[in-house]
């Protein structure tokens, strides 16, 4: 796979320099000078939202990915039963008991509500972020003390203002505003990051469902496996344990030696020694059932102990192109909304290098006496404030080259999600095609092995053949049997396997789930 006409979003756009700012004139107010001034700041506050630059930094664009045209391990369509890849995969199954774990499993998993929880406090990072970019407006009472040493001039030409060499208390109430004007791009670039990391933060709990289903699907195929596994093996014993008794009663009739009474027995033995494994390994796969579906243990033995078959896999599937990853693979799409969020950081740093442009405005009433109400006046003020970074020791340069830096992991990162996406599909599409071939070929060696348990029991009694023919048939026959179910279970975790390396699943959340993640 080639990586072709890589974007731009490693080099930030050439530094432009700020416009110019006029000088901030201070003043005494005369009389009827506030509303004048009002209508001239909230022109000036209009005037520099909408002459705002453009976001300095990079300006994100999606990789330009070159995918295979067709899968290498996909074998030609055969005239069998088919299903497609789609979104409730497992219902190509056909088992009831498994839909139903699947849909618990999507409501109660306690992995896949940590994410939910995730996407909730992304979604809130995001309002804040937008926040800052807004005016904010607080209550704001004040009590000040200041010397007066300056007044107007009394008699004589000598200082003679009212309050003139005394300490003076102001009493403020009113309202505070705070507004930093976004004039580079700053805050719209963390709002980018913001938007960009919920949506990761989506496309993560859709990993997370992808990961669930195949884990329910593979534990619930592995339970089924070992209790078949249990069935073969006490059916084998029984007829292992009639062999062994038989051969005793020989043995004591005279008929035969002990040995052929002991190895009869030796053997029933060894299928018994399996029976506690599977036993052990079937109770296992329960409880990871449970645990997935946020159950504790022995919650599902009702639903699981009655036996059932091992699910079926459908004989052929039909893939899409490979190019469907990009949009199917949650992890793939979490990875560029990754990347977008590390691009945004770039142009967040970046404005550091830029001014900053803060306006102040307070509005209210003052008053000289807190407690005499009937002197209230009108009070109000405004003030704008323009800071450049001048030095700062290689602060915002490190800053700017270490966004860079993680910005380039960022899209690695991406390349290498889209190359392990497409070897997965690749090793579960070769395991899947080899496992079928290899229970193909158990299948024969079951009724093969059947067969010459037949024959070697009637040669025996025949007195052609020894007992020992017998025994190498009887233990023939429970290893092939042993092998076909495992093939058998084997193929259907693979098909599953597969389902989750295309990315199937997710598209199927409850609409609860997909509400609440704020997906789509």
């Amino acid at each position: 796979m080639n990586f072709l006409n890589q974007p731009d979003h490693h080099n930030s756009r050439p530094e432009r320099m700020p416009p110019s700012a006029g000088p901030v004139r201070t003043g005494q107010r005369t009389r009827g000078e506030g509303p004048c001034r009002v209508r001239r700041l909230s022109a000036c506050l209009l005037g520099a939202v909408f002459t705002a630059c453009a976001p300095v930094g990079p300006d994100y664009r999606r990789p330009d990915t070159v995918m295979p045209e067709r899968w290498q391990e996909a074998r030609p369509p055969a005239a069998a039963r088919s299903e497609a890849v789609g979104a409730d995969w497992w219902q190509a199954f056909g088992d009831p008991v498994l839909n139903r774990l699947i849909r618990e499993a999507m409501l109660a998993n306690l992995d896949l509500k940590q994410t939910y929880t995730r996407i909730r406090a992304a979604r809130e990072q995001r309002i804040v972020a937008i926040a800052n970019g807004l005016p904010i407006v607080s209550n704001k009472e004040s009590v000040s003390r200041r010397l007066n040493n300056a007044g107007q001039s009394g008699a004589g030409g000598q200082p003679g203002g009212v309050g003139f060499g005394n300490n003076i208390d102001i009493f403020q109430l009113g309202f505070d505003v705070q507004w930093e004007v976004d004039l580079f791009g700053g805050i719209r670039r963390s709002i980018e990051a913001a938007e960009a990391n919920m949506e990761a933060e989506v496309e993560n709990s859709r990993a997370v469902l992808v990961t669930l289903l195949g884990d329910v699907a593979r534990a619930y195929i592995e339970m089924r496996s070992d209790q078949r596994l249990l069935d073969v093996s006490q059916a084998n014993l029984k007829l292992q344990l009639e062999t062994a008794r038989l051969m005793r009663i020989r043995y004591q009739a005279g008929l035969s030696d002990s040995l052929a009474a002991v190895q009869a027995e030796a053997l029933a033995a060894q299928t018994q020694a399996q029976l506690p494994v599977y036993e052990a390994a079937r109770k296992q796969a329960q409880h990871q059932l449970e645990l997935l579906l946020g159950k504790p243990p022995g919650a599902l033995r009702a639903l699981l102990d009655p036996e059932q078959p091992v699910p079926e896999a459908p004989d052929r599937i039909l893939l899409e192109l490979p190019s469907e990853l990009l949009r199917r693979r949650p992890d793939i799409r979490r990875a560029e909304r990754q990347l977008a969020a590390a691009t945004a950081q770039v142009g967040i740093a970046t404005a550091d290098l830029y001014p900053k442009f803060n306006i102040a405005a307070f509005l209210g009433f003052q008053n000289m006496k807190i407690t005499d109400v009937t002197a209230l006046s009108k009070s109000w003020s405004a003030a704008g404030t323009l800071t450049t970074p001048l030095f700062n020791w290689g602060k915002i340069r490190a800053n700017i080259d270490a966004k860079k830096a993680q910005q380039e992991q960022s899209f690695l990162a991406y390349q290498s999600a889209v190359l392990g996406a497409l070897k997965d599909v690749e090793d579960a599409l070769v395991a899947y095609a080899q496992e079928k071939a290899r229970r193909a070929a158990l299948e024969q060696a079951v009724a093969s092995n059947r067969l010459a348990l037949k024959l070697s029991k009637e040669r025996y009694r025949s007195g052609l053949t020894s007992f020992l023919n017998v025994l190498d048939s009887e233990r023939a026959v429970y290893s092939a049997e042993s092998d076909l179910v495992q093939s058998q279970a084997s193929v259907s975790a693979d098909l599953v396997s597969l389902y989750k390396a295309l990315g199937g699943g997710w598209q199927a959340a409850p609409v609860e789930a997909e509400t609440f993640a704020g997906g789509g």
